[in-house]
């Protein structure tokens, strides 16, 4: 296991609490075969509408991901994840040659809501994963400032060493489906290009970069009323004749208990159970306490 990656495992396991980690297929970059074409390390990681794919290589070892001098080559994928959570990415990078007129590399997180219009991800993993006519298909919707959840750029560190950015901290907001973008940008020259079919209308610099272990991790710690919540469904909500409560992990629960609005209980359960009889009760504003070994839940229900 790459020590980025062991990192961000100990880094989720201590936190204990966190939410869901989001799933990012071949963070590592291996030499996957992908749907079509020859096999490469950028698999997962493509969309030729904004750019032409990474290619594999190998650094001390490790498969890579190349982004070639004086080409539109990038890396992008499209992840899902949790509305208002805390984020933090982190990436490995490797200059060929140490003097360049490479600017920078561009790590850009892009918002779900700017997707072509009409689109779902489907999050598919490199061996059916689409290659473009997907998510974002124009450069200039992926360089618009208001599609851009979060922006860093890498300067050249001048010198040839396996260096890594500094972490990448963003909130996703209301996004619930983000895209990974990177690319290397330097002075353009379409003559320089040398593939002009390839062409995105702006180029990697004049070296060579490699990629590689790409860590995203989701850092929101819940609550403990968060965590209880997050262990059952209460449904409908506003009710009528019942309410319907379904466990969505393993919980030992102690009580259910159902108040009216001044504070009068009336209804009480030491088992879970799936149904609860409220056609009897009177409309309006209701209280549903269920004490589980991991917390106490306390969710209003409305009686209509």
């Amino acid at each position: 296991m790459k020590k980025t990656l062991l990192f961000a495992f100990l880094t989720t396991t201590f936190l204990g609490f966190s939410q869901v980690q989001p799933t990012v297929h071949n963070a590592t970059f291996d030499n996957l075969p992908k749907s079509s074409g020859t096999d490469c390390a950028c698999s997962g990681w493509i969309n030729k509408d904004i750019a032409d794919q990474g290619e594999s290589s190998t650094l001390s070892g490790n498969d890579v991901v190349k982004l070639d001098d004086f080409e539109s080559d990038g890396i992008y994928q499209e992840v899902e994840v949790v509305a208002n959570s805390n984020y933090t990415l982190d990436l490995d990078y490797t200059y060929k040659i140490a003097s360049t007129t490479t600017n920078y590399i561009e790590v850009v997180i892009l918002k779900g809501s700017g997707y072509v219009s009409g689109y779902t991800p489907a999050y598919e993993p490199p061996a059916t994963a689409a290659q473009q006519d997907f998510g974002y298909e124009t450069v200039a919707s992926v360089e618009l400032a208001a599609n851009q959840l979060a922006y860093a750029q890498i300067a050249p560190p001048g010198n040839t060493d396996t260096n890594a950015m500094s972490q990448m901290v963003f909130n996703t907001g209301s996004e619930t489906s983000i895209a990974i973008f990177v690319r290397a940008i330097g002075p353009y020259d379409a003559a320089s290009h040398g593939d002009s079919s390839k062409d995105k209308g702006w180029m990697n610099g004049d070296s060579e970069i490699r990629l590689d272990n790409l860590v995203l991790v989701n850092t929101t710690v819940l609550s403990a009323q968060e965590i209880a919540e997050s262990s059952f469904k209460v449904y409908p909500n506003p009710a009528k004749d019942v309410i319907n409560i379904s466990a969505l992990n393993s919980v030992n629960v102690e009580s259910v208990k159902l108040y009216n609005v001044i504070g009068k209980q009336v209804y009480a359960g030491d088992v879970l159970t799936e149904k609860i009889d409220i056609s009897n009760l009177n409309k309006g504003l209701y209280l549903l306490k269920i004490q589980a070994e991991s917390g106490s839940i306390n969710k209003k229900i409305i009686i209509e």
